[in-house]
């Protein structure tokens, strides 16, 4: 090579970090063009977050300059990027605040006093910022901050000062423990993984520039690869509780609930292999995971990080104190204290990412069935000997065809136990298995014959040597990953391009698509809509993006958004609106009129020649999150007296009967108290998810055993075997096979009921945000409305060419903003105008009223 950039490859040889450190000029710009590829791969599937793009791209620029400085600079220089980028991700106050408390928290680390006060103080400190932390204390402290600093300092400190205590010799280095405190990807990502100081300090730049940037480059692309798998199990393959009802849905569910674990690992690739680029040649984060044949097997080889930082802060020092009890004995007190620990430090780390504790049944059954496991196969690999990984025994298919038969045992035993520890509650896990009694068909099969497939597949390459140097690996290996790296970042940005995957057409350019959105799933967007109205934030999957969103959420923004507008009235309702209410919002005032009625004060009794319209709904239709004046039937109302599509009546009215949260069953009740305004019509504004909505609200009312008083209702809740101490679960699949049934007599009362007051029925489908997300029930609510002898007003495609994000109030948000309800308006004006007379009264008869 003829141009070197600070050296040449050569020099490495010598064995000095000086030389290991240098980059030729060729490998340089192949590393630059890579990082390009992955920079625009991140922007194409929109991974993670804009502020994580905005980190890379600091990041990769970062990583042209540090390349090139000499060896001295670039620990500060790594250190100075890393302040930036918490300042960048976060903003100027928050991020100075973190760095401040951080840098509070390591001085103590190193106050002039015995390593005993030292302790002591940093428990003191820890204290009062679990009490703010838990909102005990009020402090200046915003809830934004407190996910990161958690996830810099909860593990990062006891290492650190563990290091410090039985490390005497090397000295002490302020820019290094900064730099290690403050790693440059923590500043995204909360759940981070617990890096080991003496690997962070011993492992930088002890190898090959160039092989080391490579291999960052790999595994931050392994990462994204790992994330687009996890969204087309999340997206596409997972399923509610509720949703199991056959053994192939139970095969699915326990399959796809193990596998969003995906994201854990794509995350911790991606963060290691940004720390790549920057000469922290740090050990592997996981180890093919689910190729695990064992239960100690499978400690081995998922989190490594974790298993190593309990082995080495707890497992050796116990072993070392009870080593007079006898090796095993020993062995089995240390495992045991190790599991007990980790079931402790899993809350801790959930109480300073979430504000939350985390005591639930299952999770402390999970680390105990898990942990005695893990020692009944430690102690049969120690009396029988086990075949290490490292060992280059010949392969025969025998060994291949038991090693396969344990795997296969392994995963299913994982999946059942991670499905456990994810379950909402014991009861709900336990009513997922009520599916076995349900029809067995070839589909049994598809879910084994896949897993069996991939360890197949997997257990036919030798498993590597691990935590290898990248100069140390075979040149034939060495090409063939190069060869790998380059055509899946080729092929992966091309795919991502619309105009190219389109040309795939039908279902494989619709999921493709779909992968390129980090949105969440239906199930998550589900729980997130009931969390309005119930304050429900039970995200007990630690791997679920749902909790990421709510902690993006302010705590008052429920109080913001006026939720305290609704009184309990007790009955099948429930809930109305308060009367003569006033509430100041971000968004503007949110007021009701004297009957309840997020509305103008109109009278009992319509003026002569008005055309009057009740509209029902929920919280769209109420005006969640626009101001007075600003909600769609509002606009529709004042644009409708402007133009006068009727010129037999004087005048319109449209009186908003939309309550937030409320589901078609409780309707009805609306039903009955917006004809005693003696309405032309009545505009039942529909939405998503209409079938599920009137299930869920069926099972709470008989959990609340509040009485039913619709006879076809309570006959179908009779025949489903619906009882009160039922869990959710249990109940939905009891009334799922009655869901169309459910909803079909609620549309067809409302529409006999309007008619037999005169009044015309209209429905109206407004589709929710996202759209897309919200489609799997369309189509059946539709037919059903129209059967229900429903003039139908189908919205949907409203929001059509238009971001998400753009129409929607917030993140955690997704009711329609002030430019979402102009939209609404806008189609619905057009569609009543299309319409009319069927809608708006007949031309050459004015109102009864």
């Amino acid at each position: 090579m003829s141009t070197v950039l600070s050296g040449t490859p050569s020099d490495v040889r010598s064995g000095t970090k000086t030389a290991s450190a240098r980059i030729g000029a060729r490998d340089y710009v192949l590393i630059l063009l890579q990082l390009g590829l992955l920079a625009l791969l991140l922007r194409q599937f929109q991974i993670e977050s804009a502020a994580f793009l905005r980190l890379a791209l600091l990041a990769f620029g970062g990583f042209a300059v540090h390349a090139l400085l000499p060896l001295r600079y670039r620990l500060p220089f790594f250190l100075a990027l890393s302040l930036a980028g918490i300042v960048v991700v976060l903003d100027p106050v928050n991020g100075l605040s973190i760095i401040a408390m951080g840098i509070v928290l390591i001085g103590i680390c190193h106050l002039p006093v015995s390593f005993r006060a030292r302790g002591l103080l940093l428990i003191a400190v820890g204290a009062l910022l679990v009490a703010l932390r838990a909102k005990w204390l009020a402090g200046p402290v915003p809830d934004v901050i407190w996910p990161i600093l958690g996830s810099m300092f909860m593990f990062r400190i006891i290492v650190y000062f563990y290091d410090l205590r039985h490390d005497t010799v090397t000295p002490v280095s302020p820019v290094r423990t900064l730099a290690y405190f403050f790693m440059l990807p923590n500043a995204c990502f909360p759940l981070f993984p617990v890096v080991d100081y003496q690997a962070f300090r011993r492992n930088y730049y002890d190898d090959d520039a160039y092989r080391t940037y490579q291999t960052g480059v790999d595994w931050m692309l392994r990462g994204v690869v790992h994330l687009i798998l996890y969204r087309a199990v999340y997206y596409h393959l997972t399923l509610a509780p509720s949703e199991v009802t056959g053994p192939g849905q139970l095969l699915q569910f326990l399959v796809a609930n193990f596998l969003l674990y995906l994201r854990v690992s794509g995350l911790f690739h991606m963060i290691v292999g940004m720390l790549y680029l920057f000469g922290f040649r740090l050990p592997e984060t996981h180890n093919r995971y689910l190729l695990a044949s064992s239960f100690t097997d499978f400690w081995r080889r998922i989190n490594i990080y974790w298993k190593d930082f309990m082995q080495r802060i707890f497992y050796y020092p116990t072993v070392f104190r009870l080593r007079k009890l006898g090796t095993t004995k020993a062995m089995v007190l240390a495992t045991l204290l190790v599991f007990t620990l980790t079931w402790f430090l899993h809350a801790y780390q959930w109480f300073w990412l979430r504000g939350t504790l985390l005591f639930s049944p299952q999770d402390v059954l999970f680390w105990t069935i898990l942990g005695c496991l893990v020692v009944v196969n430690a102690l049969y690999e120690l009396k029988h000997g086990r075949e290490r990984s490292l060992r280059n025994t010949p392969q025969t298919w025998r060994s291949l065809g038991v090693v396969t038969l344990k795997t296969f045992a392994t995963f299913w035993a994982i999946c059942v136990l991670w499905s456990f520890w994810t379950a909402d509650s014991v009861e709900q896990w336990l009513s997922l298995w009520s599916a076995l009694k349900g029809q067995y068909t070839w589909s049994v099969l598809l879910y084994p014959a896949v897993v069996l497939a991939v360890i197949v597949i997997g257990s036919l390459e030798r498993n590597p040597l691990r935590n290898v140097k990248p100069s140390k690996v075979d040149q034939h290996e060495w090409r063939r990953a190069r060869l790998v790296t380059a055509v899946s970042l080729v092929v992966l940005v091309g795919v991502s391009i619309e105009a190219v995957h389109q040309r795939f057409g039908g279902e494989v350019a619709t999921t493709i698509h779909s992968l390129r959105s980090g949105h969440l799933s239906r199930l998550d967007m589900a729980k997130l809509e009931r969390g309005y109205y119930e304050n429900l934030l039970s995200v007990d999957r630690f791997n679920s993006q749902l909790w990421e969103v709510y902690s993006k959420r302010p705590a008052n923004w429920l109080d913001v958004q006026g939720a305290n507008l609704k009184r309990f009235t007790g009955g099948f309702a429930q809930n109305e609106l308060i009367p003569s209410f006033v509430s100041t919002t971000p968004y503007g005032t949110i007021s009701t009129n004297r009957w309840g009625m997020r509305d103008k004060d109109y009278e009992r009794t319509p003026p002569p020649n008005t055309f009057r319209i009740a509209v029902l709904g929920a919280s769209t239709v109420m005006g969640w999150g626009v101001g007075d004046g600003e909600t769609f039937e509002s606009i529709v109302e004042e644009r409708l007296n402007r133009d006068k599509p009727n010129q037999a009546y004087a005048g319109y009215e449209m009186l908003n009967f939309g309550v937030p949260g409320h589901q078609p069953p409780q309707e009805l009740v609306t039903l009955d108290y917006a004809l005693s305004f003696k309405p032309n019509a009545i505009y039942y504004v529909a939405t998503t998810r209409e079938i599920s909505r009137a299930d869920s609200y069926l099972i709470e009312i008989v959990q609340k055993k509040v009485p039913v008083p619709y006879a076809p209702l309570r006959d179908i809740v009779d025949r489903a075997g619906l009882e009160p101490s039922m869990d959710e679960a249990t109940a939905m699949k009891r009334l799922r096979p009655f869901g169309a049934e459910i909803l079909s007599w609620i549309y067809r009362h409302m529409v006999e009921d309007a008619r037999s007051h005169g009044v015309i029925p209209v429905f109206v489908f407004l589709p929710a945000l996202p759209e897309e997300l919200w489609q799997d029930e369309t189509v059946e609510i539709l037919k059903i409305a129209g059967a229900a002898g429903f003039p139908v007003i189908d919205l949907s495609g409203v929001y059509k060419g238009q971001e998400t994000a753009a129409l929607s109030l917030a993140e955690w948000d997704h009711h329609p903003n002030r430019r979402g309800h102009q939209l609404i308006a806008a189609r619905l004006e057009d569609a009543l105008r299309q319409m009319r007379p069927s809608v708006l009264g007949a031309d050459v008869q004015a109102s009864s009223n």
